[in-house]
C-alpha cells in the first residue's frame, strides 16, 4: 500500500489554469461532438495516471473545449495540480 500524506500537506503544490491543446488523429476528423468530448475526457484520464506527466488536470467545461478540424487540434482550457511525490514514481520530482 502507498503512502499517502495527510490532505493539509498538498497545499503548497503548485496550481493553475492552462491552455492544453491535442493532435487529432484521422480517425477523430470524423467524430461527433459526443465522441470527440469522450476522447478528450480519456485522455485527461490516461494523463492523470500517468506517472510521467507531473499534474491531475480537471475536465474542462464544456466552453473551454475547442475543436478545430481544419488546423487538426482539440484545445482545452485546464485547471491543474502539480502531483505530490507518491505519485510520481521513476521520475526525479
Amino acid at each position: 500500500m502507498v503512502h499517502q500524506p495527510p490532505p493539509d500537506e498538498y497545499d503548497h503544490r503548485e496550481e493553475g489554469c492552462s491552455l492544453f491543446e491535442w493532435p487529432l488523429s484521422d480517425e477523430a476528423l470524423h467524430m461527433g461532438a459526443g465522441e470527440l468530448l469522450d476522447s478528450l475526457i480519456d485522455t485527461i484520464r490516461r494523463l492523470n495516471v500517468d506517472p510521467q506527466w507531473d499534474r491531475t488536470l480537471i475536465f474542462p467545461r464544456f466552453d473551454d473545449v475547442v475543436v478545430d478540424r481544419g488546423r487538426r487540434q482539440i484545445t482545452a482550457r485546464c485547471m491543474w495540480k502539480i502531483k505530490p511525490d507518491y505519485q510520481m514514481k521513476g521520475t526525479k520530482k
